[in-house]
């Protein structure tokens, strides 16, 4: 039955919340005495009124909906040890379909005693900045603080951090329940309200920060572990080389990442309660601190076992030194009582991201040091990109996901999952966090079927038991890294995520009826190894024995024979590395040429992953990877579309564009999803993702995204875009030459200085430096940008390039005559320009014979010849003609070619629409996004060629070339004017001659009207 207001209109969600807080505040007010008693436990508060509380706000507190204890809006979480009191768990608010990702906590307290103190605050700071969240709540239902957790937990700040109070009689006013209603109601923090809030939150500033009130600033949970990891690597590096000298490179890594991995492990056990005794701050009550943390690891080894405390012949030997006030610092720093960090809180995935950059850098040892650098590879690609979790659940859920969908635990567990560039294991964990979430919801659906062992029975419900989770893992997850450092973190990973639910009471009663170690060993399921090559390339061929180990050979047929001989993985899943082949060498660039059809000679690494994920999956398996989209246009994946659109059957491309799905890495990344079978004729779903601020990437998809079908996968290029656009792209291309063929393949991109600041100057210093010198005018060259050039017009940018190419200096100067020393006689202007800058223009990588040449290009002269120019990046078509031999920066391209007939053709929307069908975009091609106009892409424009011969083409062909020469004295004039009257005039001329342009152009594709009308509406401005 509706419930009405008044009788008036149906009660709003809000309405009902503050009715039924109503009841509890008068329930409380008359009993206040009772309720604010000692003896009044905080039990009893819970159940009598702050279950009630949030209920009213519309969340499921009691699982009355939500039965399944996998897929619960609100947790409890387990209690931990605190000072060595077993401590109620708070509350834990998610949103579905995401469980991972805590939205906001509630801290219980009983209505006796301060609800405002250190330990109170503290303790609820903690748990909030470690869950990654902004905001969380403090009650004992007399008071609700809301309390901002943003910032690093510090004992003497905790109090300043309280953003708002209220107090029970507040809850019946209207408009101050509204304030905590409409930012933690269930259908307020659907709404995004956390975030919202958090965001307008003050920053501090000026005297905030003077006063001390934000010590360590607004640093997230990762930002500060991965920082302090960095600072332990150091000094375990130093003090492991000081006391051992003889220690290299690889071992010191390895060594200082084991202590490390141990540690933060045995501070896991300790906040999940597995381990009941407090071991780290125990370190030295026996012996020496590095004694006891050698002991501790022994014994733990025989508990838990896998290749965390795996004996090693080095850390566990009594030969090792270590400097223990060293090692003590860094064990004070991670204890529980002195640490920010609660293991019990930080969610898997983010430790996860924590170590993917961790293991970004390398103990460097020379014979006297050690030093943490990172890898050559990793600086090359700019840094180290963690995959988002929303990325590798999406992956996950539409590979994996899929294949087990109504399927039995018995069929499942024949299934076999992997990643093959599996770094610090984000894949696996989500694979295997899917795998835990689907059988715990099987047994609940249908209890009759768990065998014995399979769960446990808690508050009614069935939970997976640690055996069976030790089944899936065992059963279910591959992983294959080169790196040992990433194999072995992958491995503890898997073991934080396995034992993540656990307790000492479940850890004790495991080993007491199965007597097995807690971990089950992983070195047969994640492999330290390289995917690509396989053992052969040894054969015949001796290398030593350092560069074998680089390349670390691998077959799979080996490291996994029971999965090959059943024909392989059921599904590939990851990320895998972006990088240039040209960095791995000659000898890795034979072995893919004879091992991989999708060989090109300048194709980045992750085409060969694709590759070898299809041969390494069963027959109509699954692949999900997020790489580059760079493949679906360039020369260089032509190959790879050839494999996929044969080899494959397409099921998704999820394309982001420029969007920053990985945090400062201009990747432009697509989700690729598809069956190994033959391909089918069958539609797929392509969607363009424009935004990264959505609910869900899912209902994202399912708003952008659009049926294609096959005709958009030719080898040439994937032209993903409706089949009527498709229609008209085909049409163009059919009675047309590529503009790469056209040009002969004369497209180049501008200059590159290296040192702006130095060959750079404007028109003032170009008029100095001549008035000092006439001959500096010999060297000085007009120079323009991208944002110069405009549609058939180039703006005067004002700027002049100091002009020495590489050899000019030794191909002009005489024999025998130093060269600085004949500049400075020749240029002396230029020469006194340059000469503070010699130190910093020497450090360049790419300069000529001497620092003040500029690099060796070959085509230097044609920017002294008449050419077409055009920005790299543009909303509209900017095609302009230059006569004044202007050189320009690497924020353009030329084509130097003394054609007003393609000038016009450029220019025109029918080409405009095929760059917008062609190019990468950077944002919404259809709301002012800029396409990224680069060689690979101009190149493939079609040029409706004429032959001059013909009476009619060469009447056409003149008609165009009269038309631009109109255009080009137009924005001559436009550029000239000075009254409205005339701007207005040119303006309307201009527009004019563009649709004359564009019906000459129409007519030279044989456009009909309603081709006409797509093109027209495709290209509108925005």
């Amino acid at each position: 039955m509706e419930l009405l207001m008044a009788g008036t209109r149906p009660m709003s969600q809000i309405d009902i919340a503050l009715e039924k807080i109503g009841v509890l505040v008068g329930d409380f007010q008359s009993h206040e005495s009772h309720y604010k008693s000692a003896t009044y436990l905080e039990a009893e508060a819970r159940k009598d009124f702050i279950d009630k509380f949030w209920i009213a706000f519309g969340w499921d507190v009691n699982h009355e909906q939500q039965t399944n204890p996998y897929e619960q809006e609100v947790k409890v979480e387990r209690g931990v040890t605190v000072g060595g009191i077993q401590r109620r768990a708070d509350y834990a608010f998610y949103l579905k379909p995401n469980y991972h990702d805590v939205r906001f906590l509630v801290e219980a307290k009983k209505p006796a005693g301060e609800l405002a103190t250190v330990e109170n605050y503290f303790q609820l700071i903690r748990y909030g900045w470690n869950s990654n969240i902004p905001l969380a709540v403090l009650t004992d239902f007399e008071q609700l603080h809301i309390i901002d957790c943003r910032f690093r937990p510090d004992l003497g700040t905790t109090l300043d951090r309280a953003i708002k109070k209220f107090h029970y009689t507040d809850y019946t006013n209207s408009e101050k329940l509204a304030e905590i209603y409409w930012l933690f109601s269930r259908e307020a923090v659907d709404d995004g309200s956390i975030d919202k809030r958090a965001k307008e939150l003050p920053k501090p500033r000026g005297k905030a920060i003077q006063r001390g009130l934000f010590p360590g600033g607004y640093q997230s949970i990762d930002e500060s572990f991965l920082g302090e990891l960095d600072g332990y690597r150091t000094s375990l590096a130093r003090t492991f080389k000081n006391r051992n000298p003889e220690l290299n490179s690889e071992t010191l890594t390895e060594l200082a990442q084991r202590t490390l991995d141990r540690l933060v492990f045995l501070r896991f056990l300790e906040d999940k309660g597995i381990e009941p005794k407090r071991l780290v701050e125990s370190f030295g009550e026996k012996g020496t601190v590095w004694g006891d943390f050698v002991a501790t690891s022994r014994r733990l080894d025989s508990i838990y076992n896998g290749i965390v405390y795996k004996r090693h012949d080095l850390l566990d030997s009594p030969k090792f030194r270590v400097d223990d006030t060293a090692f003590a610092d860094i064990c004070e720093g991670l204890a529980y009582t002195n640490s920010p960090y609660d293991f019990n809180a930080i969610p898997i995935h983010i430790l996860g991201s924590i170590y993917e950059r961790f293991l970004g850098k390398v103990i460097v040892a020379t014979n006297k040091r050690a030093t943490v650098q990172e890898k050559p590879e990793v600086r090359k690609a700019g840094g180290v990109y963690y995959t988002p979790e929303y990325i590798v659940r999406y992956i996950v859920d539409n590979t994996v996901g899929k294949l087990i969908a109504g399927k039995t635990p018995k069929e499942i567990a024949e299934m076999r999952f992997a990643d093959i560039a599996c770094g610090s294991g984000s894949f696996l964990l989500g694979v295997f966090d899917l795998l835990l979430k689907y059988h715990g919801h099987y047994y609940n659906e249908n209890p009759k079927k768990a065998r014995k062992g399979d769960c446990i029975k808690r508050d009614g419900k069935l939970y997976l038991s640690l055996r069976k989770k030790r089944e899936i893992l065992l059963n279910n997850i591959y992983g294959v890294d080169i790196d040992a450092q990433a194999v072995e973190v992958c491995q503890l990973s898997l073991y934080l995520k396995l034992l993540q639910e656990e307790t000492e009471a479940s850890a004790q009663s495991h080993q007491l009826e199965f007597h097995e170690t807690l971990l089950p060993p992983l070195n047969k399921n994640i492999v330290c190894g390289n995917s690509l090559i396989g053992t052969d390339i040894l054969d015949g061929q001796l290398f030593p024995q350092e560069e074998e180990r680089k390349l670390n050979p691998m077959n799979f047929e080996d490291a996994f024979p029971v999965v090959m001989k059943r024909g392989g993985f059921d599904a590939v899943v990851g990320n895998p590395p972006y990088v240039r082949q040209e960095s791995l060498g000659a000898m890795f660039k034979n072995y893919v040429q004879n091992h991989f059809e999708t060989y090109a000679s300048t194709a980045d690494l992750y085409t060969y992953f694709i590759e070898k994920a299809h041969k390494i999956l069963k027959l109509k398996g699954l692949f999900g990877y997020i790489v580059s989209n760079k493949f679906m246009r360039t020369n260089y994946g032509k190959p790879l579309r050839s494999f996929l659109a044969s080899r494959t059957t397409l099921h998704q491309i999820i394309d982001f564009g420029e969007l920053p799905v990985f945090e400062n890495a201009a990747t432009f990344p697509a989700i690729l999803i598809t069956r190994n079978t033959p391909a089918k004729k069958q539609n797929y779903i392509h969607a363009a993702i424009k935004r990264l601020n959505f609910t869900t990437l899912t209902d994202e998809i399912i708003n952008s995204g659009e049926q294609l079908d096959e005709s958009a996968l030719a080898v040439e290029s994937w032209t993903l875009t409706l089949p009527k656009n498709l229609v008209v792209l085909s049409k163009l291309k059919a009675r047309s030459l590529p503009l790469g063929n056209y040009v002969l393949g004369k497209i180049y991109r501008g200059i590159l200085t290296g040192f702006d600041k130095a060959f750079l100057i404007d028109d003032a210093t170009c008029e100095k430096l001549i008035a000092e010198d006439a001959n500096s005018a010999m060297v000085l060259k007009r120079y323009g940008i991208g944002d110069d050039v405009r549609n058939y017009a180039i703006r005067d940018s004002q700027r002049w390039l100091i002009f020495f190419p590489r050899g000019w200096t030794n191909k002009n100067r005489p024999p025998k005559v130093s060269a600085w020393s004949w500049i400075s006689k020749e240029f002396p202007a230029i020469a006194n320009h340059l000469e503070p800058y010699a130190k910093d223009a020497s450090k360049r990588c790419d300069q000529g014979e001497y620092w003040w040449e500029l690099r060796a290009c070959t085509y230097y002269d044609d920017f002294e010849r008449p050419k077409i120019v055009w920005p790299e990046i543009a909303k509209e078509a900017r095609f302009a003609f230059d006569t004044d031999f202007l050189f320009l920066n690497k924020t353009c391209f030329i084509c130097p070619v003394d054609d007003k007939y393609l000038l016009g053709l450029l220019n025109s929307k029918v080409i405009w629409f095929f760059l917008k069908n062609t190019c990468s975009v950077l944002g919404d091609a259809d709301k002012a996004g800029r396409l990224l106009q680069q060689k690979i892409y101009l190149e493939q424009v079609p040029i409706r060629e004429l032959n001059l011969r013909v009476k009619d083409e060469k009447t056409r062909h003149d008609e165009m070339v009269s038309k631009v020469e109109a255009m080009l004295e137009a924005k001559k004039q436009l550029a000239k004017a000075q009254t409205d009257k005339d701007k207005t005039y040119y303006e309307n001329k201009c527009i004019s001659l563009d649709r004359q342009i564009d019906r000459l152009v129409y007519d030279l594709y044989d456009l009909t009207e309603d081709e006409i009308k797509l093109v027209e509406e495709s290209t509108k401005s925005a």
